[in-house]
Order: structure tokens, then sequence, then C-alpha cells
């Protein structure tokens, strides 16, 4: 049934990940940011009722595990292409959020073809030319929270995915369970993760803007105007480096407009992916 969602293992080159999936359709491959997975919200309810939605947890993040030899969003990217094979899911479409994107920007730059449409939210992978990326690292959890948004209290899942006064970084995972681990081991998990895999250079890779060119994939790159994580102009950088794409902005809204402009977000995406 639309909406509804079940929880699967799969194992991909001997790693064990969780992976959300329901709704039914075309397939939707969707890759999440540096605070995880976050479960089923409301932007995937809704896109679950026109799409057959696949969530997998990252290597290291949620309950996943967590291997030692992933230690590069490029290591990431090889997992992808194996995940991508072993469910049969070439030729899917892909959403991808924050290192989410930069993930499907990097799988795009290495096989062209292996996507019908590609979707990019407020993606890392491109240096911005006139503001930095901030570095969440050096700010705690809730000062991260506090970003990722135009405006909290105008956001109706904001609570319930950072409002956890132990480990406020996104811990609302799955069905508000964090499996045999409590709230604060899968925050520092995450957080330990994302470090690894996003710190030298931190958020983008040098040569990526310049092997997009080859991407023929229609590629659609979302992005909030008030985003104060990743600046707002990445979303141009990115349209001039992928020759078949597109810049759709939404006003009054942050880092997140899967969760701060659901409606907003969730036409676009149907509207790009029909």
């Amino acid at each position: 049934m639309a909406g509804d969602f079940v929880l699967k293992n799969i194992k991909v080159c001997n790693t064990e990940i969780e992976m959300l999936t329901g709704g039914s359709g075309d397939p939707l491959l969707i890759l999440h940011g540096t605070d995880g997975s976050l479960g089923w919200l409301n932007y995937a309810k809704e896109l679950s009722k026109h799409f057959t939605v696949y969530i997998p947890s990252h290597p290291g993040f949620g309950n996943s595990e967590k291997p030692e030899w992933i230690q590069t969003i490029t290591d990431l990217t090889f997992f992808y292409s194996w995940l991508i094979e072993e469910l049969q899911l070439e030729n899917c479409n892909v959403m991808g959020f924050s290192i989410g994107g930069w993930v499907t920007a990097e799988l795009l730059s290495v096989s062209p073809n292996l996507f019908n449409k590609a979707i990019l939210v407020d993606s890392a992978g491109i240096k911005p030319q006139n503001e930095d990326i901030v570095d969440i690292f050096l700010l705690t959890p809730q000062e991260v929270a506090q970003l990722m948004v135009q405006n909290a209290s105008n956001v109706p899942e904001f609570e319930k995915v950072f409002g956890n006064t132990e480990a406020p970084s996104g811990t609302y995972y799955i069905t508000g369970s964090t499996g045999n681990h409590n709230p604060q081991y899968i925050a520092d998990k995450n957080r330990e993760t994302a470090v690894r895999l996003c710190w030298k250079p931190y958020m983008f890779d040098p040569k990526l803007q310049h092997t997009l060119n080859r991407v023929n994939t229609p590629v659609q790159i979302i992005w909030g105007k008030n985003d104060a994580i990743i600046p707002p102009e990445c979303a141009e950088l990115f349209k001039k480096a992928i020759p078949n794409s597109k810049v759709n902005m939404i006003n009054n809204c942050g880092h997140l407009p899967h969760m701060e402009q659901t409606s907003d977000f969730v036409k676009l995406v149907r509207n790009f992916l029909k």
C-alpha cells in the first residue's frame, strides 16, 4: 500500500546495511545526507504513492555495518555501484541529498548512462567560489540542527527528527527506533562516518566539476534558497558542470527542502520524473 514501508537488511560486498522500501511504480533510489536516513518521513510517504522508493542507510550510518575499507566518498560510490547492480536498479531514477547528492554526482561522472533521471538536492561535491561550506564538524549538533532549516517552528517534522535532547543531530531513524542502540550512539556513529568521508578536502571533490561534462542523463538540481550549510551558488556551479541540467530554487527554505517545504518539493520531483 502506498505510504507503507518495510525495513530490509541486505548484504552488498560483505557489508550488511538497512534499507527502507515501499510504494509502487518506477523505482526511485534515495541517498541520504550527513544525518542519516531519518526514517520514512512525509516526503517519502508522498513519493511512494507514485514510485517504488528505496532508502538505504549508507555503510557506517544508522544500523548499517561500518566496513573499514570505506574511507572516502569515492569508496562509497563504488559501494553504491555494486548495490545498484545487486538490486537490478540500473536505469532507475535517483535522488541524493547533501553527501548523497555528491555520491549521485560521482556515479554520474563515471557512468553517465547509469540512471534514467537524477536529482541533486542541496548537494555537496563542488567547492563554492564566493562563500564557504559551513564546517558542521566544528559546531554542536544543536547548532547544526538549527542551521539546517530557515525556521524550525515552520517545519512539522523538525522536533521529531532533531528534538532528542540527548542527541539532537538527526537520530529519528526508521520508525523512531535506533535498533539495539541508544540515540547518542547512532548520532556519534553518523558523525564519525561523515567526518571520515568528507573531511579532506572538506565536502567537495576538486575533480568532480571537470568530470560531469560527459553526463547526458537529465538532472534536476533542487536547492533551498536560504541554505545556510551549502551556499546556493553551488546550484549554479552544478548546472554549469552538467550539460542536461536545470535548477529549481525553493523560497523560504534551508538545507532540507524535503522537510521544510514538503509539498513544493514533492511537486518538483514528481513533475521532473513523470
